[in-house]
Formats: C-alpha cells, sequence, structure tokens
C-alpha cells in the first residue's frame, strides 16, 4: 500500500520541478521589463551540443575603474549591473555587488562574478546561449562580427535575465 503511494509522490514531486521552472522562464519573459542590447563576438560554437552561437555582451567585461560602485567584487559573487537606454539599445551605466536603489528609467540585471583580471571583471548573466536552426549559425556569426545583432533581453523583478529573441540584420529570431 505504500509504494503506490511514494510513488505518487515521487512523480509529484517532479511534475512540480518542472512546472516550477517553466512557470519562472515563462514569467520573467511575460512580466519582465525587455532590453535590447549589442552583442558582441565570441569564440565559435561547441560542436558537442549542436547548433547556437555563444553570445558576448559589452557588459560581459566591466570595467571596475569606471564602472564599479561600492566594495570590489569577488570571484564567483554576484554583480548587478544598472542599464539605461541610450537610443535603441540599453547599456551599462554602473555595476555593483548588491542591487542598487531604483532609478526612473533603469533596470538592475544580476549576473556572476566569473573572472577578476586586474581591473577588469568577467560576468555572466545566463544569457550567452542562443539556439540556432542547422546551419544557422554562420550567418549569424558573421552578423555579430559586422555589428548587425541585437539581443532582445527580459529582465524579471529579481534581476534574473532571460533571453528572449536575437535580432540579426534587422529581422527578430526567436
Amino acid at each position: 500500500m505504500k509504494r503506490p503511494l511514494f510513488f505518487a509522490a515521487a512523480v509529484a514531486a517532479q511534475v512540480a520541478v518542472l512546472a516550477s521552472m517553466t512557470l519562472s522562464h515563462s514569467s520573467a519573459i511575460r512580466d519582465g521589463t525587455r532590453v535590447t542590447l549589442r552583442v558582441v563576438p565570441v569564440d565559435p560554437e561547441d560542436l558537442f551540443r549542436g547548433q547556437y552561437v555563444r553570445l558576448g555582451y559589452d557588459l560581459s567585461r566591466l570595467d571596475l575603474t569606471t564602472m564599479w560602485e561600492g566594495p570590489r567584487p569577488v570571484e564567483g559573487g554576484a554583480i548587478w549591473v544598472r542599464l539605461e537606454p541610450r537610443g535603441a539599445e540599453w547599456v551599462a551605466a554602473g555595476a555593483r555587488s548588491t542591487r542598487g536603489e531604483p532609478k526612473p528609467g533603469a533596470v538592475w540585471m544580476r549576473g556572476e562574478c566569473e573572472r577578476l583580471y586586474g581591473n577588469s571583471a568577467v560576468t555572466r548573466f545566463g544569457i550567452e546561449q542562443f539556439f540556432v536552426r542547422e546551419g544557422r549559425g554562420r550567418e549569424i556569426e558573421r552578423a555579430v562580427r559586422e555589428h548587425d545583432v541585437f539581443a532582445e533581453i527580459s529582465v524579471s523583478e529579481d534581476g534574473t535575465a532571460v533571453l528572449a529573441a536575437l535580432i540579426v540584420n534587422g529581422v527578430r529570431m526567436e
């Protein structure tokens, strides 16, 4: 009698975990603030993971002398970047180890300090890969080198960034 109940509880727990992951992602897309970031070139794709494009951003390497506010970051620690609109795209206007005060028109995006190199912090935000249909990777990489690729990012209230789409040569790809 206990075995079917245990099995049902185990299945329910797995379903709950998967549902919460899906809801978290979809609520960030639905309710988050949309920002557009310019994409910069990064080394080519990994053959073992299929067709995807690695994405880098200007804010992937933060200059601590001009942008950093407060105590110096630590490797593996949180990094909060304040994004502000500049024309059609958003740019990093400041960065710190803790979330800053809300500022009208600005968005705080949370990432992680991967490495420190002198006065630079290499950061990750979870928006560095975009999976594409077979054969489209090289075309997108070429457009990135020509500075004609933007990423549409949805940033939730808690600072989580979700890659919603790429805009390649003016065409939106989801």
